[in-house]
């Protein structure tokens, strides 16, 4: 049987995620952030996702899967709150936000791989991380094919708040239904 966490929690994670990368440029450019200053920023931000995740892969024993999937899906939805907030901010503060985001997501993607296999019992673990993997691509999927049609329809600001909103709601779901595996056996994890 799949528990909340593990499914909720990858699907808020892959949304904006896959979107905003997909149109980092278009997004950046909507921002103030036009022409090379956003193919620029868009490596940037690719940089730095790359790097918060192997920070979070050195983390996530010493703090924990709970604390890692808390803090990853708090800050970097802070971060996307704040552009689609203040979506006329300066360059710089776009980019501080944005890069904050990209460092604090990372966390997410590696739980991706750690989490289920720890949270599901051996008899039924790889179709539960083979469901809760293919619901974050359905996920990932409908955010790129939708954040074009948001920009458009809806502008940039709402489009980083939708986007902001789907993370936070990872958070409050981890908040209420993750467990803490550091330290547990297998067994010990999926009887959570």
């Amino acid at each position: 049987m799949l528990r909340g966490p593990t499914v909720r929690e990858l699907r808020g994670s892959s949304i904006p995620l896959f979107a905003i990368y997909a149109f980092a440029p278009r997004i950046l450019d909507a921002l103030g952030l036009g022409g090379t200053r956003a193919n620029f920023g868009s490596a940037v931000i690719t940089v730095l996702f790359l790097l918060g995740t192997v920070v979070f892969v050195l983390l996530i024993n010493r703090l924990g899967r709970r604390k890692v999937i808390l803090h990853s899906f708090l800050w970097s939805g802070l971060a996307l709150l704040g552009l689609g907030l203040f979506p006329q901010s300066s360059p710089t503060v776009t980019m501080l936000l944005f890069a904050g985001y990209a460092l604090f997501i990372g966390g997410t993607q590696i739980l991706q791989w750690v989490y289920p296999n720890e949270l599901f019992p051996t008899e039924v673990r790889g179709t539960a991380v083979g469901l809760a993997s293919s619901l974050s691509r359905i996920g990932a999927a409908a955010g790129t094919y939708l954040v074009p049609l948001s920009l458009t329809e809806l502008g940039i600001g709402a489009t980083m708040l939708i986007a902001a909103g789907i993370t936070l709601v990872g958070f409050l779901v981890s908040l209420r239904m993750a467990p803490e595996t550091r330290g547990l056996g297998l067994e010990e994890a999926a009887s959570l």
